[in-house]
């Protein structure tokens, strides 16, 4: 073999290895993209609510933590339980570790759903909100966040600040108004005059709540419901079936 063609061979070689490089290299991006985009996007699962009668005028519904151990959803009566919140973040880091699995399953079983955040009055609103989206996915027909504010702090006003900009920027990216969580402190100090515009879960166990504005009411911390083993919170909902999946985004 002459020079020329052995240097032609070696031109040629190179040139194929080069194209095998390059759709190795596209291949790879592609891959990573791909894996981005499922990562990243919004949830389109369309999920089948049964818990919601048509001809109820009024809705009962259970709250629920990582404190509830182990959930048997589907064996929990829907003619008792028409919906559940399910607690899913605190703070800035906290992340209950029943979250993803009740989320999940609540949803399978056909229960109407809604995720809180267990506000911490010591930490950034913002950093709280995206930590809180971080989490809780963007899914239709599912209840507003709620935002669970049960200390008391003694900056009241910086407080106040920080409660609007965790609730807007949840409100911009979840596409509905979150909900307040308050007990009679909660309510009297930071929410009553400052959030008018918000629907309100109100906490108290002896009377329905003395205020106007509320949704939901907490009535009771130790429930009892086939499914989950020891006491739960129960609540009310001021409203129809109507009434609630208007609330949904």
């Amino acid at each position: 073999m002459g020079a020329k063609n052995i240097r032609n061979e070696v031109r040629s070689r190179y040139k194929n290895r080069i194209k095998t490089n390059l759709l190795f290299l596209i291949l790879i991006v592609i891959i990573i993209g791909t894996t981005l985009f499922l990562a990243i996007k919004p949830t389109t699962k369309n999920w089948t609510i049964t818990s919601v009668p048509e001809n109820k005028e009024t809705l009962e519904g259970i709250d629920v933590s990582n404190h509830q151990g182990e959930i048997f959803w589907k064996d929990i009566d829907q003619n008792l339980v028409n919906f559940a919140f399910i607690k899913a973040t605190e703070g800035i880091t906290f992340v209950d570790k029943s979250f993803d699995k009740n989320w999940r399953k609540a949803k399978d079983a056909g229960f109407l759903v809604g995720a809180y955040h267990y506000f911490n009055i010591n930490d950034d609103g913002e950093k709280q909100a995206k930590h809180y989206i971080s989490i809780v996915p963007k899914e239709k027909n599912t209840l507003p966040p709620f935002i669970d504010i049960e200390e008391i702090g003694e900056e009241q006003a910086k407080l106040i600040v920080e409660l609007r900009e965790y609730a807007e920027i949840l409100e911009d990216y979840y596409g509905v108004k979150p909900i307040f969580y308050v007990n009679r402190q909660t309510y009297e100090l930071y929410i009553r005059d400052n959030f008018k515009d918000y629907l309100i879960w109100y906490a108290i166990y002896d009377n329905p709540p003395q205020i106007d504005n509320w949704s939901f009411w907490q009535f009771t911390d130790s429930g009892s419901v086939k499914g989950i083993e020891g006491p739960v919170d129960f609540n009310n909902f001021q409203g129809n079936k109507a009434d609630i999946m208007l609330l949904t985004n």
